[in-house]
């Protein structure tokens, strides 16, 4: 008995130690190292581009810090045990999981690795100017537990202009007495989640607005924003006022604030319409929709035949070291000059010089074609992208970074292959990734070639009279295009009531399965106008099928006229007879 105890005691005691082998963090260590080992290059090339970043207003010398990695080796090598057991342990971890990496990526790394394993004693500041390069590829533990409030805050910072920037650096002193009930709130709790999260995001977003002293001073002040947001609960309304003045120029405190509750109505519908406040793309709505108008509305296709597929991959490697939001903005100048060198024939001299921004400080656009474009974007030093990307109004990174990211997953693809591979590719990727904002038939005829190797739509998600609709278009013949490609109208009350029973998601998945189906099928049978006219009526017979739930018979029936005499509803629906 006292052996078997004795047992238990040890097995008992060995995972203890497993469980704190690395500290009080050891959890969050173990899985950072993990997620390192599974970094792409791509991601390890943000890494070091955020750290080198957070260097111009922390004045760290990234360059020193790599070289100091091996008396760090050494360090964690020596019997001696110059540093804490925790941190050495930690240390043999994340070198024998980085073995193979630089030492410019295995310093960055051991940086955020220190800081997590000491995050409990080191500073806010302190920890996330080694751990900031990391945090949106391996966020810490504590950022899905913020409130709502620190998430308006959050993402204020992170859409800060290089002017509100200006107003955070300037210098500020605080009331003696909300000082003094500051630092009383905040020995009341124990882990400040705001003002680390404030830390974080500032050290991301300041310095590509405004670096060195500036820059340093405009990142404490929002942190001490954090610790206010945090610490609130236990001020008045009055202290917290006082104690955001510093913030308040360049982020209003009542925006923060949740929003008052308002009064519900006597009468409540089953469907009441979704609130309309912050419009249909989120509280940049305005932004969004002035954007999507001027660049969604170019197709991939056509995008690259503006800009020349060379243009595209100069861009793409141009940028590769610059943060997102940079890349954002130089590709949206790239794109505003290639269309106006597409269309300076039909402008006057102020309208092209608007629309090439920067780059008519580069060279004379007047005299650049497309093939002149892509030469000059290819010569471009980083400097001069960071030039053209500051001479852009500010983008949504939401919207325009993904297509970015896109292109740079595809960078090396797009190099090694030839045209017309290049640009099926890349239509393709377009196309899913605004896929949302392309209406079906566009989203078809971009995706098209990829639709039968790498499915768009899962099967399984498409009712039984719809999957019978698809594979009725597949089947098309020659006369059965040429009856859809005939003109047809809809009487405006039938297309009211086909929209509001179109809102359904399931709409849409049947109307993309009936494109993707149509622009596959239809112009191995007839091609030019007629077809694209076929096609498309081939698309809106499978929103009707998809919305049919939500129509009436005699609704159906009208609006299936245009189908009918090449696909029978009846041999689709068998619900029409028990209707009637």
């Amino acid at each position: 008995m006292p052996a078997s105890n004795s047992l238990l005691g040890r097995i008992l005691r060995a995972n203890e130690e497993a469980s704190r082998r690395f500290g009080e963090n050891t959890a969050e260590v173990d899985a950072f190292i993990h997620a390192t080992t599974q970094l792409t290059p791509w991601q390890w090339r943000q890494v070091l581009t955020a750290r080198r970043l957070v260097s111009t207003v922390t004045k760290e010398d990234a360059a020193q810090a790599t070289e100091s990695l091996v008396a760090i080796k050494a360090a964690i090598g020596s019997s001696e045990r110059r540093v804490s057991e925790p941190m050495a342990k930690a240390g043999e971890a994340l070198l024998a999981a980085l073995e193979k990496r630089s030492d410019d990526k295995v310093a960055a790394a051991w940086q955020a690795l220190s800081a997590l394993v000491m995050r409990q004693q080191l500073s806010t500041l302190k920890f996330a100017a080694h751990y900031a390069p990391f945090i949106t590829l391996i966020p810490v533990s504590g950022f899905d537990g913020l409130d709502p409030t620190t998430m308006r805050f959050l993402a204020a910072v992170q859409s800060l202009t290089r002017e509100k920037c200006e107003l955070l650096a300037r210098r500020w002193r605080l009331d003696h007495e909300a000082s003094r009930a500051l630092i009383q709130a905040v020995t009341k709790t124990e882990h400040l989640k705001a003002e680390e999260a404030g830390a974080l995001v500032a050290l991301r977003t300041i310095p590509a607005q405004l670096t060195g002293d500036l820059g340093w001073a405009a990142v404490k002040t929002i942190v001490h924003g954090g610790r206010v947001l945090a610490s609130r609960a236990d001020l008045s309304g009055e202290q917290v006022a006082v104690l955001w003045a510093p913030l308040e120029p360049a982020i209003e405190l009542a925006s923060m604030l949740e929003p008052a509750a308002k009064p519900v109505r006597s009468r409540v519908r089953a469907r009441a319409p979704a609130s309309r406040a912050q419009g249909p793309y989120g509280p940049n709505s305005t932004e969004v929709s002035n954007f999507i108008k001027s660049v969604v509305a170019l197709s991939p296709i056509q995008w690259l035949r503006i800009l020349d597929r060379r243009t595209l991959l100069a861009a793409i490697k141009g940028t590769g070291d610059l943060d997102m939001l940079t890349r954002c903005r130089a590709f949206s100048a790239v794109d505003r000059a290639a269309g106006t060198i597409a269309a300076k024939a039909e402008l006057t001299h102020e309208e092209s010089m608007r629309g090439y921004g920067a780059f008519g400080d580069l060279a004379q656009m007047d005299y650049v074609g497309v093939d002149g474009f892509a030469k000059l974007v290819g010569r471009l030093a980083t400097g001069d992208w960071v030039k053209i990307a500051d001479s852009v109004p500010a983008v949504n990174q939401d919207v325009v970074g993904p297509l970015v990211s896109a292109g740079s997953g595809l960078y090396d693809f797009l190099e090694s292959r030839s045209d017309e591979e290049a640009v099926a590719a890349w239509e393709a990727a377009s196309a899913l990734v605004r896929r949302i904002h392309l209406t079906p038939i566009k989203f078809a005829a971009s995706y098209a070639p990829f639709a039968s190797a790498i499915p768009a739509t899962n099967p399984k998600s498409l009712s039984a009279p719809v999957l019978r609709y698809v594979r009725a278009v597949s089947r098309l013949s020659t006369n059965q295009c040429a009856v859809l490609a005939q003109p047809w109208h809809v009487a405006d009350d039938l297309s009211s009531a086909l929209t509001r029973a179109a809102a359904d998601v399931g709409a849409r998945t049947a109307e993309e399965a009936a494109a993707l189906a149509a622009v596959v099928t239809v112009p191995m049978r007839v091609s030019g106008s007629e077809g694209w006219a076929a096609a498309k009526t081939a698309a809106f017979g499978g929103r009707v099928l998809g919305s049919r739930s939500r129509l009436s018979l005699e609704h159906l029936e009208v609006l299936w006229r245009p189908i009918q005499a090449a696909i029978p509803l009846a041999s689709l629906v068998a619900v029409a007879k028990s209707r009637r």
